[in-house]
């Protein structure tokens, strides 16, 4: 395939001359940032080079691992994609961005009715034929951009629905959670307790937060009911992933997720996003 039109050079140096070389976007205003992963360098070339005359901050790769090492890096708004990688499936890139709702993406030579259905099915945000034009897919770039999603880095009152941690999903919406995609058959208590937990990856939750949190502030009893309960999730969860520790015990005060599975979710994109961010708030606390 080609995006390339004839007269694309010509165009863009009358833009950068009206432009006076700049951005279009005021500078008070954040960069957007692309990821051009086409597989054609021409194509990539021809796409990278008309997001920067918008204004954007561009990095291109071919490579799926370097574009694994850049979506953590870069930290891109849009990633745009050869339809190869996402019809009928997405590839692993694909399908860890999926899980950054933060993230659009824009897949590139969906030909057919059946493909765009597909890879739109799929979770991809937008999708276009091979013979699409660069200034249509910035077009379609800018358009998403008009409709900003929340960006976890960036916001201090987090409110996760869905919340990864390598091998464990916690779905706080649906009140399920799943290990290695296996459900798990938490209790109520042991649910709310150990989602706690979750919500503050990188605190320590003390015995009477966790009791506090799901019975408010004036249950009155031993407060180590929670250990029984936790116990008790902790053996679920190891029969799933026998590999993996979830928890730690801190001993006199309470509990925190245990370093093997921070340690993994660090390796996932969506789960590094959400200890990043968590980071950063308790900084700014």
């Amino acid at each position: 395939m080609t995006l390339i039109e004839t007269n694309f050079a010509a165009r863009a140096d009358q833009q950068r001359r009206e432009s006076g070389g700049g951005s279009v976007h005021p500078d008070s205003e954040p960069m957007p940032r692309a990821l051009v992963t086409l597989t054609h360098n021409s194509d990539r070339r021809s796409v990278e080079a008309a997001l920067q005359m918008q204004g954007y901050a561009v990095r291109s790769t071919p490579d799926a691992t370097a574009a694994e090492v850049m979506l953590r890096s870069f930290q891109p708004d849009i990633v745009i994609v050869d339809a190869r990688d996402a019809y009928p499936t997405f590839n692993r890139l694909l399908s860890q961005i999926r899980r950054c709702p933060e993230i659009y993406v824009l897949i590139v030579g969906a030909n057919s009715d059946e493909q765009r259905v597909t890879v739109l099915r799929n979770g991809a945000d937008d999708a276009v034929p091979t013979e699409a034009s660069t200034d249509e897919l910035v077009q379609r770039c800018q358009a998403m951009m008009r409709r900003p999603r929340p960006k976890n880095g960036g916001d201090t009152n987090l409110d996760p629905k869905v919340l990864y941690f390598g091998p464990l999903v916690v779905d706080l919406a649906r009140r399920e959670m799943k290990v290695n995609r296996h459900p798990i058959a938490a209790t109520r208590l042991e649910f709310d307790l150990f989602s706690q937990l979750c919500l503050k990856p990188l605190e320590v939750c003390s015995r009477v937060q966790l009791l506090e949190s799901v019975w408010g502030p004036h249950w009155v009893g031993d407060t180590h009911v929670v250990d029984v309960h936790l116990s008790n999730l902790r053996r679920k969860l190891t029969e799933r992933a026998p590999d993996v520790r979830f928890m730690h015990t801190v001993r006199g005060i309470g509990f925190r997720l245990a370093d093997d599975l921070l340690r993994l979710a660090a390796q996932d994109l969506a789960s590094s996003r959400l200890l990043d961010a968590h980071s950063i708030e308790s900084r700014i606390a």
